[in-house]
């Protein structure tokens, strides 16, 4: 499923630096809609597990797309990179994140939905249809996100590269951890209630 989106995000990193990609308003609103409709596909989850385990893909995916956004935030802030558009004169007219270009959250947050469908489905739902066509969505959606987001003028390519492999991760993370946490795993992360919360972590 993920060979599309590799195949495609590596044709923009050869192409880029042939052709130079003006910033483009029509392409950028592309971007912010396919990557929404990206995060919009763990909704699936909802449909085809019962409900008994709502609360734990309800928890499960909103720590782990929480922590995707706060790292986006943490590197957004930390690493000033300006865009590719900064200094052209097809621009967006808001220049607050002229310098926030690395890395892509569009893409980070894409990347992680569709790593955090896929590997939810595949460790509670592997013989759910409906999961592994939305998974495929989600990748393809995932991809034309970082497309866009690279032609339309808005990212460098290793902005959405580093983008899309920290996404991945984070999008694998929060599924493993879950099923961790599910099957009461010794060693896995385990949370503290009461005067303190917070997690705790076996070895």
């Amino acid at each position: 499923m993920r060979r599309v989106p590799a195949i495609l995000i590596v044709m923009v990193c050869v192409v880029s630096p042939v052709f130079s990609f003006s910033y483009s308003k029509g392409l950028d609103t592309a971007g912010d809609i396919t990557s929404a409709l990206s995060l919009a596909a763990p909704a699936i989850l909802f449909i085809e597990a019962p409900t008994s385990d709502y609360l734990t893909i309800g928890a499960s995916w909103a720590a782990t797309m929480g922590t995707s956004y706060g790292v986006r935030t943490l590197l957004k802030e930390t690493i000033d990179r300006p865009r590719p558009y900064v200094g052209q004169s097809a621009r967006p007219a808001d220049t607050s994140e002229d310098y926030d270009s690395f890395p892509s959250g569009h893409t980070l947050l894409a990347f992680a939905s569709a790593t955090y469908l896929q590997t939810m489905g595949s460790l509670f739902y592997p013989d759910s249809k409906a999961v592994k066509i939305t998974s495929a969505a989600a990748w393809t959606l995932a991809g034309t996100t970082a497309i866009l987001r690279v032609v339309g003028g808005s990212h460098h390519p290793s902005d959405v590269l580093a983008g899309a492999a920290i996404g991945s991760t984070l999008g694998f993370l929060g599924p493993w951890i879950t099923s961790k946490l599910v099957q009461n795993d010794p060693h896995a992360p385990t949370l503290l209630s009461g005067p303190v919360v917070g997690v705790q972590v076996g070895l």
